[in-house]
Protein backbone atom coordinates (compact mmCIF):
# COMPACT_ATOMS: atom_id res chain seq x y z
CA UNK A 1 0.00 0.00 0.00
CA UNK A 2 1.15 3.26 -1.31
CA UNK A 3 2.81 5.51 1.55
CA UNK A 4 1.41 3.23 4.43
CA UNK A 5 4.15 3.56 6.80
CA UNK A 6 4.08 7.73 6.90
CA UNK A 7 0.30 7.89 6.97
CA UNK A 8 -0.37 5.29 9.54
CA UNK A 9 2.60 6.82 12.24
CA UNK A 10 2.77 10.39 11.17
CA UNK A 11 -0.51 11.51 9.45
CA UNK A 12 -1.68 14.80 10.54
CA UNK A 13 -3.87 14.12 13.06
CA UNK A 14 -1.83 11.90 15.15
CA UNK A 15 1.58 13.79 14.51
CA UNK A 16 0.82 17.23 13.63
CA UNK A 17 3.23 20.02 12.84
CA UNK A 18 4.92 21.57 15.61
CA UNK A 19 7.76 24.26 16.33
CA UNK A 20 9.70 20.60 17.49
CA UNK A 21 11.56 20.22 14.31
CA UNK A 22 12.99 23.57 13.88
CA UNK A 23 14.65 23.88 17.11
CA UNK A 24 16.26 19.68 16.69
CA UNK A 25 17.46 21.17 12.73
CA UNK A 26 18.74 24.21 14.17
CA UNK A 27 20.54 22.50 17.00
CA UNK A 28 21.58 19.97 14.95
CA UNK A 29 23.33 22.22 12.56
CA UNK A 30 24.88 24.58 14.84
CA UNK A 31 26.09 21.21 17.90
CA UNK A 32 27.00 18.59 15.38
CA UNK A 33 27.09 19.83 11.33
CA UNK A 34 29.09 22.72 12.36
CA UNK A 35 27.72 24.52 9.10
CA UNK A 36 24.84 26.01 7.65
CA UNK A 37 25.35 25.30 3.70
CA UNK A 38 26.67 22.47 1.39
CA UNK A 39 24.41 19.36 0.22
CA UNK A 40 22.09 17.59 2.78
CA UNK A 41 20.60 14.21 2.53
CA UNK A 42 17.96 12.97 4.92
CA UNK A 43 17.82 9.54 4.65
CA UNK A 44 14.40 8.04 5.40
CA UNK A 45 12.82 11.70 4.82
CA UNK A 46 9.19 10.64 5.45
CA UNK A 47 6.71 13.73 5.48
CA UNK A 48 9.77 15.75 4.40
CA UNK A 49 9.34 18.43 7.16
CA UNK A 50 13.20 18.17 8.16
CA UNK A 51 14.06 18.77 4.51
CA UNK A 52 11.96 21.64 4.70
CA UNK A 53 13.74 23.10 7.50
CA UNK A 54 17.08 22.31 6.21
CA UNK A 55 16.24 24.09 3.31
CA UNK A 56 15.80 27.10 4.99
CA UNK A 57 18.55 27.18 6.95
CA UNK A 58 20.95 27.14 3.64
CA UNK A 59 21.24 23.99 2.73
CA UNK A 60 20.93 22.20 -0.58
CA UNK A 61 18.69 19.47 0.05
CA UNK A 62 18.35 16.15 -1.19
CA UNK A 63 16.16 13.23 -0.02
CA UNK A 64 15.18 9.34 -0.14
CA UNK A 65 12.44 7.50 1.25
CA UNK A 66 10.37 4.40 0.22
CA UNK A 67 7.22 6.56 0.64
CA UNK A 68 6.63 9.15 -1.94
CA UNK A 69 5.09 11.93 0.53
CA UNK A 70 7.85 13.98 0.70
CA UNK A 71 8.59 14.19 -3.31
CA UNK A 72 4.72 14.54 -3.49
CA UNK A 73 5.18 17.98 -1.97
CA UNK A 74 7.75 19.30 -4.69
CA UNK A 75 10.66 18.13 -2.82
CA UNK A 76 13.67 16.57 -3.88
CA UNK A 77 13.12 13.38 -2.95
CA UNK A 78 14.23 9.69 -4.61
CA UNK A 79 12.23 6.26 -4.40
CA UNK A 80 14.93 4.09 -3.22
CA UNK A 81 15.46 0.93 -1.26
CA UNK A 82 18.20 1.38 0.58
CA UNK A 83 18.30 -2.30 2.30
CA UNK A 84 19.33 -3.33 -1.89
CA UNK A 85 19.82 -0.54 -4.16
CA UNK A 86 22.55 2.07 -4.28
CA UNK A 87 21.99 5.69 -4.09
CA UNK A 88 21.51 7.66 -6.96
CA UNK A 89 23.95 10.11 -6.40
CA UNK A 90 27.72 9.93 -7.60
CA UNK A 91 30.92 9.80 -5.29
CA UNK A 92 31.66 12.36 -2.83
CA UNK A 93 28.62 14.64 -2.79
CA UNK A 94 27.33 15.33 0.25
CA UNK A 95 28.54 17.44 3.16
CA UNK A 96 26.43 15.64 5.61
CA UNK A 97 24.10 12.94 5.88
CA UNK A 98 21.42 12.48 8.53
CA UNK A 99 19.42 9.43 9.31
CA UNK A 100 16.97 10.14 12.01
CA UNK A 101 15.21 7.38 14.07
CA UNK A 102 15.35 4.94 11.08
CA UNK A 103 18.57 2.84 11.17
CA UNK A 104 16.59 0.28 13.08
CA UNK A 105 14.01 -0.25 10.26
CA UNK A 106 17.07 -1.82 8.04
CA UNK A 107 18.11 -4.78 8.60
CA UNK A 108 20.59 -4.81 5.62
CA UNK A 109 23.04 -2.41 7.51
CA UNK A 110 26.21 -3.19 4.99
CA UNK A 111 24.81 -1.61 1.53
CA UNK A 112 23.11 1.52 3.44
CA UNK A 113 26.41 2.02 5.29
CA UNK A 114 28.64 1.33 2.30
CA UNK A 115 26.14 3.39 0.12
CA UNK A 116 26.30 6.27 2.84
CA UNK A 117 30.45 6.31 3.12
CA UNK A 118 30.55 6.11 -1.23
CA UNK A 119 28.38 8.99 -1.46
CA UNK A 120 30.09 11.43 1.46
CA UNK A 121 32.45 13.82 0.91
CA UNK A 122 35.96 13.47 2.18
CA UNK A 123 35.38 15.26 5.79
CA UNK A 124 32.16 15.17 5.60
CA UNK A 125 29.52 13.79 8.50
CA UNK A 126 26.72 11.46 8.66
CA UNK A 127 24.26 11.53 11.75
CA UNK A 128 22.10 9.08 12.81
CA UNK A 129 19.58 8.70 15.80
CA UNK A 130 18.14 5.61 17.03
CA UNK A 131 16.53 4.58 19.71
CA UNK A 132 18.84 2.83 22.71
CA UNK A 133 18.05 -1.18 22.71
CA UNK A 134 19.44 -1.62 26.16
CA UNK A 135 17.13 0.97 27.57
CA UNK A 136 13.69 0.43 25.03
CA UNK A 137 13.90 -3.09 25.03
CA UNK A 138 10.89 -3.97 26.46
CA UNK A 139 9.04 -1.64 23.87
CA UNK A 140 11.26 -1.72 20.63
CA UNK A 141 9.51 -4.50 18.92
CA UNK A 142 5.67 -2.26 19.65
CA UNK A 143 6.59 -1.16 16.21
CA UNK A 144 6.94 -4.51 13.93
CA UNK A 145 8.52 -2.73 11.06
CA UNK A 146 12.18 -2.44 13.64
CA UNK A 147 14.66 -5.04 12.39
CA UNK A 148 17.72 -3.92 13.67
CA UNK A 149 18.12 -2.76 17.33
CA UNK A 150 21.34 -1.05 18.66
CA UNK A 151 23.31 -0.10 21.80
CA UNK A 152 25.93 2.40 22.00
CA UNK A 153 28.70 -0.17 21.30
CA UNK A 154 27.39 -1.68 18.38
CA UNK A 155 27.14 1.42 17.04
CA UNK A 156 30.61 2.88 17.85
CA UNK A 157 31.36 -0.90 16.08
CA UNK A 158 29.69 0.19 13.36
CA UNK A 159 30.98 2.91 12.22
CA UNK A 160 34.76 1.60 12.91
CA UNK A 161 34.00 -1.38 10.39
CA UNK A 162 33.08 0.81 7.40
CA UNK A 163 36.33 3.10 8.09
CA UNK A 164 34.59 6.51 9.24
CA UNK A 165 36.77 8.70 11.66
CA UNK A 166 36.10 10.96 14.33
CA UNK A 167 33.17 8.52 15.61
CA UNK A 168 31.28 8.79 19.26
CA UNK A 169 27.84 7.58 20.41
CA UNK A 170 26.20 9.63 23.10
CA UNK A 171 22.69 9.47 24.69
CA UNK A 172 20.48 11.68 23.36
CA UNK A 173 16.66 13.29 24.40
CA UNK A 174 13.88 14.51 22.04
CA UNK A 175 13.03 16.96 24.65
CA UNK A 176 14.71 20.86 23.59
CA UNK A 177 15.73 21.31 27.72
CA UNK A 178 18.37 18.42 27.69
CA UNK A 179 20.10 20.11 25.39
CA UNK A 180 21.10 23.00 27.68
CA UNK A 181 23.54 20.79 30.10
CA UNK A 182 24.16 17.75 31.56
CA UNK A 183 22.23 18.44 34.88
CA UNK A 184 18.99 19.22 32.25
CA UNK A 185 19.67 16.04 30.72
CA UNK A 186 19.46 14.12 34.33
CA UNK A 187 16.40 15.57 35.02
CA UNK A 188 15.01 12.73 32.65
CA UNK A 189 15.69 10.13 35.02
CA UNK A 190 12.98 11.62 37.73
CA UNK A 191 10.30 12.11 34.82
CA UNK A 192 10.89 8.74 33.65
CA UNK A 193 10.01 6.95 36.63
CA UNK A 194 5.80 8.37 36.10
CA UNK A 195 4.22 5.18 34.33
CA UNK A 196 2.58 5.83 31.09
CA UNK A 197 0.82 3.34 28.73
CA UNK A 198 1.47 4.16 24.86
CA UNK A 199 1.58 3.00 21.80
CA UNK A 200 3.51 4.31 18.44
CA UNK A 201 0.08 5.57 17.34
CA UNK A 202 -1.05 6.89 20.56
CA UNK A 203 -1.64 10.62 20.86
CA UNK A 204 -0.15 12.43 23.46
CA UNK A 205 -0.58 15.89 25.09
CA UNK A 206 2.67 17.57 25.87
CA UNK A 207 2.57 16.38 29.35
CA UNK A 208 2.73 12.65 27.86
CA UNK A 209 5.46 13.84 25.56
CA UNK A 210 8.07 15.13 28.10
CA UNK A 211 7.21 11.47 30.34
CA UNK A 212 7.26 9.69 26.94
CA UNK A 213 10.54 11.02 25.32
CA UNK A 214 12.10 10.88 29.39
CA UNK A 215 11.49 7.07 29.42
CA UNK A 216 12.97 6.87 25.27
CA UNK A 217 16.84 7.49 25.79
CA UNK A 218 18.36 7.37 21.99
CA UNK A 219 21.44 6.90 20.54
CA UNK A 220 22.95 9.86 18.75
CA UNK A 221 25.86 8.56 16.26
CA UNK A 222 28.08 10.93 14.39
CA UNK A 223 30.94 9.96 12.63
CA UNK A 224 33.14 11.77 9.63
CA UNK A 225 34.32 10.15 6.10
CA UNK A 226 38.18 9.89 6.57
Amino acid sequence: MKNRYTNIHYNENLRPYTKYPEKLCNHLADHYFKRRSGNFLDLCCGRGEHLEIFQKIGFTVYGIDMDTVARDKGLSVAIVNIEEESFPFEDDFFDVIMMKSAIEHIRNIDNLMSEVYRVLKPGGCFLATTCDWKQNYKVFYDDYTHKTPFTKASMEDMFKMFEFKHCFVEHFYHLPFTWKNAFCKSLTKLFALIPLKYTQTSELTEFKKLIRFSKEVQLLGYAEKG
